[in-house]
């Protein structure tokens, strides 16, 4: 079910984010939609099937999947999500790929593999963090002109409650790094705001943020913003010795009150839409998803969505996005009046 003409229309009647009449819109001013999972490959009936008998009931959650990197950012898409496992030694999770020679040479080499879980969902459209990066500035590069694009690096580590997954290791100082580095080897430093471009002269990232730091959107216009998205031990970890992630390549997720404060994701907008609220109207940029685990498209529900657009959270992200597959047949889609397509020319 599409949106409803009334829908949009009140989505169209969103007043934006303020900004002072005499200054350029901020970064912080953009909205954009983005897709969960990015790496995720769509699922066609063999997948599917394959998929279902090896997850059982928990693949209910997860039948969705996505076109390549490319073909979402020609959609439109402005956020993308990549789950990266810490693999500093090289083949943690190379065993699917032992049928082919290229692919298992990639994975057996040292650094960060992409994938929702090891043994039962390695499915992905980018093997290792940096080709996901790569793909995307591969993309940036033909199209200098487009939006910001903002990249959740959802670092994975936390223990599987099966004996059938090992256990992930760690994240360390020298994996965190190497994201960092990842990143600039894709995209150039230039072309990456950082939180050393918002911090500018402020005692603190969070002074910043909330200050009119952001650079302007005309300024973003070609770059990437990327956000660690891990638990609280890594989010420690990657600011330990980077006050204010000084030096560092990625945004955090940090309590509002702290210096490194700037980026927010917050999963439930129906439950938190008056914190989102405030939180965007401090200065903050806040990410927010407008439906989950299939749930939401299987009934047709879009509360949850208006929930998001009500809360003006600057980045909604979604499984259902026009043009995303549909292998359900549920024909739920996803929408946003500032939806774009290609390199954002005119905006």
């Amino acid at each position: 079910m599409r949106l409803s003409v009334a829908l949009l229309s009140s989505i169209a009647l969103l007043a934006p984010l303020a900004v002072h009449a005499a200054d350029a819109p901020r970064l912080n001013a953009l909205r954009v939609l983005g897709s969960h999972n990015s790496y995720r490959p769509e699922l066609d009936p063999a997948a599917l099937a394959h998929q279902r008998q090896v997850m059982g009931e928990r693949s209910a959650g997860v039948e969705y999947g996505h076109p390549p990197i490319k073909a979402q950012l020609d959609l439109g898409l402005r956020q993308l999500e990549f789950d990266p496992y810490a693999d500093s030694a090289g083949g943690l999770y190379a065993a699917p790929y032992a049928g082919d020679p290229a692919k298992l040479a990639i994975m057996n080499r040292p650094g960060a593999k992409v994938l929702h879980a090891p043994v039962v969902d390695a499915r992905t459209l980018c093997l290792t963090l940096a080709d996901c990066f790569g793909q995307v500035a591969a993309w940036s590069r033909a199209h200098p002109d487009h939006d910001p694009i903002v990249i959740f690096v959802n670092t994975k580590e936390d223990p599987f409650d099966t004996p059938a997954i090992p256990n992930p290791p760690l994240y360390t100082e020298a994996d965190l790094a190497g994201i960092d580095a990842d990143a600039i080897k894709a995209f150039g430093r230039a072309g990456i705001v950082a939180p050393d471009d918002v911090r500018g002269d402020a005692a603190t990232l969070r002074q910043a943020a909330t200050g009119g730091g952001w650079p302007s959107l005309a300024a973003s216009r070609g770059k990437v913003l990327l956000v660690l998205d891990s638990n609280p031990r890594v989010a420690q970890l990657y600011r330990q010795g980077h006050p204010s992630l000084k030096g560092r390549m990625m945004f955090g997720l940090y309590d509002a009150a702290e210096p490194e404060a700037a980026v927010f994701n917050i999963q439930d907008p129906k439950a938190e839409e008056a914190r989102i609220k405030d939180l965007v109207a401090q200065g903050f940029l806040v990410r927010t998803r407008s439906d989950a685990d299939t749930r939401d498209a299987r009934l047709h529900d879009l509360t949850r969505l208006q929930a998001a657009l009500r809360s003006g959270a600057q980045i909604i992200s979604t499984d259902y996005y026009p043009g995303a597959p549909d292998p359900l047949g549920l024909h739920f889609v996803v929408t946003a009046p500032w939806l774009k397509a290609a390199g954002d020319k005119g905006r």
